[in-house]
């Protein structure tokens, strides 16, 4: 029998290991769930990455790629055979969407809630479009943290290298709401791989 898939969990900036356990707690039955850790301090809080303060520029594939990696490590590590796939918030989601853009066969799929990503190419993105694993995108329309330069290259890079289901909710902005998570579990349980006979 394969093992039991996976699914990883990645908070936000400022935020912590067990930021996500709420919507992890109601994942289905069949995945066993990993909450992670940003390995970068802000405080008594992590980061997953380091970002530019000023924000304008946005996060470059450079500043993203050592929590990918780190991510990507974690997989290797732990994992085996299990299909494996990533909830993340804000940074967090961009963090896992950066490892499957450098790895697109390690990630069966992304949810990515409020999340972006980076401003230039990344290695595995030719080999992405070609596989173009499943990946949902949730977001507020009144985020005020994700700019619209990071929308617009989201919508840009997505639909072209991935098989991308997107819901933006009207009233919500840059906050996690229980709507978005319904919607995210709702998409994983659709991506269960069928327990072996």
């Amino acid at each position: 029998m394969a093992s039991d898939p996976v699914l990883l969990f990645l908070h936000g900036r400022y935020g912590v290991r067990d930021d996500l356990a709420w919507i992890a707690e109601r994942a289905p039955s069949r995945w066993r769930t990993v909450l992670l850790q940003g390995a970068v301090p802000l405080g008594d809080r992590w980061e997953w990455f380091p970002v530019a303060d000023d924000g304008a520029r946005g996060a470059s594939s450079r500043d993203a790629a050592p929590a990918a990696d780190d991510l990507l490590a974690w997989i290797d590590e732990n994992a085996g055979d299990a299909v494996v796939g990533a909830i993340g918030w804000s940074q967090g989601g961009a963090t896992a969407l950066q490892a499957m853009r450098r790895a697109p066969e390690r990630l069966a799929f992304v949810v990515t809630l409020g999340g972006f990503t980076t401003i230039d190419g990344e290695r595995g993105d030719a080999a992405l479009a070609e596989r173009r694993p499943p990946v949902f995108w949730g977001h507020g329309a009144k985020d005020d943290a994700i700019t619209l330069d990071d929308i617009a290259r989201m919508r840009e890079f997505l639909p072209g290298h991935t098989t991308l289901t997107e819901r933006v909710y009207p009233d919500a902005g840059h906050d996690l709401t229980p709507g978005m998570a319904e919607d995210a579990l709702r998409f994983v349980a659709a991506q269960t791989p069928a327990a072996d006979g």
